[in-house]
This record gives C-alpha cells, sequence and structure tokens, in this order.
C-alpha cells in the first residue's frame, strides 16, 4: 500500500516540476521562441537538406564557448529522480526473495528509463515542429484544441491525489523520524505531528506569491535521495544488517533480511506497473527544448538521455542496495526497514522528510496552476489562490488523518493516467504533427515541396501508442487486483 502511495506522489511532483525550471538555466543571450518548420524534425525526413547549421545558428556564451549542458542535465535529473525510487525494492521482494534476479531487473529498469527519455524527446521534437510553449500547447498544435484539456486534466487529476498523498508520508515518515530521534509525548502522535507541520510549515510554504526560490530546494531533495541510496549501499557492503551485523538484532519486526529461492510469476506484474511510471518528467519537454541553443533534435538529446540514464542508474543502485541487504522483506518505504537506532538512516529519512516536504508546494502549485488554467481563470485574485491553498491543504490533511492509503482509486489514476503522460500522449502528439506536417509538403507546389516522408521514428511512435496502452492496463489491472483481490497478496 505504502508503494502505491510514495509512488504516486513522486509521479505527481514530476508533473508538476514543468512550472519550476531553475531560472538560473536561461541564458541572457537567449533568443525569443521561434517556431521551426517541419524540415528541422527528425521525424520526418528532408531528402533536399544538406550541410550543418549555419555558424550563426550555434548559441555562444560570453568568451565565445558553447552551451555547457551540464546545468540543465542536473535539472532535469533532480525533475525525473524522488523518493519515489524508495518503494523499488519493495516491488522485487513482493514477487522473488533471490538475490541472483537484481540483475535483471536492473536492466528492465534501465530499459523504462531509457523508453521514458525517448517519449521525452518526442515532446521536444513536437515542439521543434509546431512552436508550441507547453505541454497542453503542443498537443492544441498538433493534435487540436478541442481536447487539449485531456493532459491538463491528467496533471490536474495526479496533483491533487498526489497532495493527498504527500500529507499521509509526512504524518508516517514525521512519526518515524521523532521516534528515531527519541522524541514522544504529544508531539509524537502521527495526527498531531502531521496537523503542526500542516499548520505551521506547509500552509506558509504554499501561500508565497512567487513559488521561484523554493523551486531550488528540489534539489535538497535530490541531495536527500542520493545521501540514502549512498548509506543504504554502504550499510550493505559492512554487512551492518547480516546475521551477526551491528543492527541485525535491532531490525524492525517484519523486515528481517529473508533470502531464497522463491518466485511467484504473476506478481512481476507488481514490478512492471511501478517501472511504468518511475520517470516521469515530461511536462518540462518543451519549456527545456526553449532553453536550447541551437534548438535542435541533437541538441535536445545531449540534454535527455544522459538525464534518464542517470536517473536510472541511481534507482538502480537504491533499488540493489535495498534489495539486496533485505531481500524478500524490504518494506513498501525501505527507510522503514532500517533500525530506529541507525544514525546514518535517521539522517536519510530526515533528506526524504525534507525532500517531501518541499515538494508538496511545488506540488499543489502544479494543481492550482492547472485548474486555474483549466477554468480560465488564470489571472485569478492572490485571495482567490489564497483559499485554493488552505482549501487543499485542509482537504489533504483531513484525509491523510483518516486514511494510511488511497486504496484503488489513488493507484489506478496514477498508473492509468502516468501512462498516458510518459508514453501515449508524446507518441499521439509526434504522430500527429509529422503527418500534418508530412500532408502539408505534400499540398505545396512541386518546386516547393521539400520532399518530407516518414521515418523509423515515426513508425516507433505508433508502437508507443499501443505499448503505453498495454502499459496502462497493465497498472490498472495491478492496482484492481490488489484491491479487490488475493492474487497478488
Amino acid at each position: 500500500m505504502q508503494t502505491r502511495v510514495l509512488l504516486l506522489a513522486a509521479v505527481a511532483c514530476g508533473a508538476s516540476h514543468a512550472l519550476h525550471i531553475d531560472s538560473s538555466l536561461r541564458h541572457p543571450l537567449q533568443p525569443a521562441r521561434r517556431a521551426v518548420g517541419a524540415g528541422g524534425s527528425r521525424g520526418v525526413t528532408n531528402p533536399k537538406s544538406a550541410g550543418p547549421a549555419p555558424a550563426s545558428d550555434a548559441l555562444r556564451l560570453k568568451g565565445g564557448a558553447a552551451q555547457a549542458l551540464t546545468p540543465f542535465i542536473g535539472s532535469l535529473f533532480k525533475a525525473i529522480v524522488g523518493s519515489g525510487i524508495l518503494s523499488l525494492a519493495n516491488s522485487i521482494a513482493r514477487w522473488t526473495d533471490n538475490p541472483a534476479l537484481i540483475l535483471p531487473v536492473c536492466v528492465l529498469s534501465i530499459t523504462f528509463a531509457m523508453m521514458a527519455g525517448h517519449c521525452y524527446s518526442l515532446i521536444g521534437e513536437v515542439t521543434l515542429m509546431t512552436g508550441a510553449t507547453s505541454y497542453q500547447d503542443a498537443w492544441a498544435k498538433s493534435i487540436g484544441p478541442s481536447t487539449s484539456w485531456m493532459p491538463g486534466f491528467a496533471v490536474i487529476s495526479q496533483t491533487l491525489v498526489a497532495c493527498v498523498c504527500y500529507s499521509i508520508i509526512i504524518g508516517d515518515l514525521g512519526a518515524d523520524l521523532l521516534r528515531g530521534l527519541g522524541i514522544g509525548g504529544w508531539i509524537g502522535e502521527r495526527n498531531n505531528l502531521l496537523a503542526t507541520v500542516s499548520a505551521a510549515i506547509l500552509l506558509p510554504l504554499c501561500l508565497l506569491r512567487d513559488f521561484t526560490l523554493l523551486s531550488y530546494t528540489s534539489m535538497l531533495g535530490v541531495a536527500g535521495v542520493l545521501y540514502t541510496a549512498l548509506f543504504m549501499a554502504w550499510r550493505k557492503l559492512e554487512g551492518s544488517y547480516a546475521p551477526g551485523g551491528t543492527f541485525y538484532t535491532q531490525i524492525p519486526k517484519g523486515s528481517v533480511p529473508k533470502f531464497g529461492t522463491r518466485f511467484e510469476g504473476i506478481k512481476t506484474l507488481i514490478l512492471m506497473a511501478t517501472l511504468n511510471t518511475a520517470f516521469q518528467a515530461h511536462y518540462d519537454a518543451p519549456k527545456f527544448f526553449d532553453l536550447m541553443e541551437p534548438r535542435s533534435m541533437e541538441q535536445f538529446n545531449k540534454l535527455v538521455f544522459p538525464a534518464f540514464l542517470a536517473a536510472g542508474l541511481v534507482s538502480c543502485a537504491a533499488m540493489s542496495a535495498g534489495f539486496l541487504t533485505f531481500g524478500g522483506a524490504s518494506d513498501g518505504l525501505i527507510l522503514n526497514s532500517y533500525a530506529a537506532s541507525d544514525k546514518l538512516a535517521v539522517f536519510g529519512r530526515l533528506g526524504i522528510g525534507c525532500s517531501i516536504l518541499f515538494g508538496y508546494p511545488l506540488c499543489f502549485n502544479g494543481f492550482r496552476t492547472g485548474l486555474l488554467a483549466a477554468t480560465g481563470n488564470s489571472n485569478a485574485s492572490q485571495t482567490t489562490k489564497d483559499l485554493i491553498a488552505v482549501s487543499v491543504l485542509l482537504f489533504s490533511t483531513s484525509v491523510a488523518m483518516v486514511l494510511r492509503d488511497l486504496g484503488f482509486m489513488a493507484s489506478f489514476a496514477g498508473a492509468v493516467l502516468g501512462s498516458c503522460i510518459i508514453y501515449i500522449f508524446p507518441a499521439l502528439m509526434h504522430i500527429a504533427a509529422t503527418k500534418k506536417a508530412v500532408e502539408a509538403d505534400k499540398q505545396l507546389p512541386m518546386k516547393q515541396q521539400q520532399g518530407l516522408t516518414y521515418t523509423s521514428r515515426y513508425h516507433m511512435s505508433r508502437a508507443l501508442v499501443v505499448l503505453g496502452a498495454v502499459l496502462g492496463v497493465l497498472g490498472g489491472s495491478v492496482s484492481y487486483l490488489e484491491a479487490f483481490t488475493d492474487v497478488l497478496n
């Protein structure tokens, strides 16, 4: 249960990051956005074009240096990676306790990361072809404005449910953290702690007039995740949780390492469903593409694939360290498997707590911005914005006090909508934009035609629509089976 809540919150936070690309990444020499014709796209081939881009098209920073992509890669990486990776070990433990299977699982994880990266690249290509300014605008300019509410609805739904998920996690993780620090009493009670954090920290953050500075705190969250992955790897290597190890006798009940040869094939669906939505930041794509110079797919892919590969590797590291330490007993939130007296784990909980704490207002702002845009009230008064903040926080806190898991609807929506945002929507937009470019080229007089044709990238998009639908059905099926049957229990 905890696995689904943590992953949905991480997925939705990835969607909300689209609104918070670091302003420091914008270079003062960056030109205004310009629409680019289909001839510059990789989804269509132009046999008449040849030769490199003019030298004037290449961005030169002060001193004549080429554009440095490292800051962009770091920013995209932090949008992809979140606390959701801490539930991946459990997604393996649900169907096996055999450590020998960790290698194929890591290969599968990297494959999902690179597929998600390819779909992110597709959105950049649609941006190049249409001159879109956002994910929703890319849909409107490629498929049509009449259905552009669909991607907007997806992110609004995810972010609202994720706000509740964050509140649930803050209550659970905060109570565990206080126990590890030896703090009890009134504040040590889960609901009391949640109410205090919501009123004293979350509400002031959600009432901020400008979320720009808050977006930088997401780097603290990434630092917390990276630290946690490193400490987990260190504890595995030194054997602290192996029989006879320093913390072996202090391991929480239910997390005592369990290894064997168990293999339950049907439950591999849980891992597939988890990986399906583990690498999401796709609402960012048009804004990141706008920062590229030259604005080309070659330059954009130099950003995209290293960032997604790095996210895949970090996920594999955290997943492997957790599973190889606790095996089939890995908890849904892997930090719960570590001893309360383990100081490294305490700092890990603190780091993840910061990630979630600062993730809530970013996720909330994603919901509020999407809601106001969907209702045609983008220029709403500050009073209206504040009322939404108070209402959402009261709603999420109240629900989190009563429920510890949102159950079927949350996991089902996360699986289906996540699959749409990552795979289906980008592929559909790419197919539509490419068709428009090719058909428009055919309508030109013969001498003006560029000879645009469909490429393998276009046909791959068609296959991705099918794959995305299959993964969405898979994720939805896992949610149903977990909620209403004992097949996966």
